[in-house]
């Protein structure tokens, strides 16, 4: 229970308000918040399971005269894969010096990276890729 302390304007009078809050988790997530059963359907088939994430990285910089890049322009160093196709990934997404660009603004091919303008020489330019599969 919460107190808290409200002071009417112009006067003097303070008044104290009980306040109960609880958080009540979405019915039919009994994976994510468990002990709240589906109320039409326990157990739930429409629930496929666990949703686990695995989040690849590809890391080049801009030379500041091309707008395609490969594999090969990675820095291994800040990569933790090549590019990957969008077929194999559930989200992509760009960053070119810490900004997520419009997915129109690009395209993603395996191994090939193509902008549509030439980005400013040294700009990181960061992929994003996020698999979200169900166990």
């Amino acid at each position: 229970m919460q107190h808290r302390n409200i002071q009417r304007s112009g006067g003097q009078r303070i008044y104290t308000v009980n306040v109960r809050s609880q958080v009540m988790p979405p019915y039919g997530c009994p994976d994510i918040f468990p002990g709240q059963p589906c109320p039409t359907c326990p157990p739930c088939p429409c629930t496929p399971g666990l949703l686990s994430t695995t989040i690849y990285q590809y890391t080049t910089f801009s030379d500041g005269q091309k707008n395609m890049y490969t594999d090969a322009d990675a820095t291994p160093q800040l990569s933790t894969s090549g590019i990957i196709g969008q077929q194999t990934v559930s989200i992509v997404n760009l960053f070119i010096n810490g900004i997520l660009q419009p997915p129109n603004s690009y395209l993603v091919q395996p191994g090939v990276l193509v902008l549509s303008e030439v980005p400013a020489q040294g700009a990181p330019i960061i992929l994003q890729f996020i698999q979200i599969t169900t166990s």
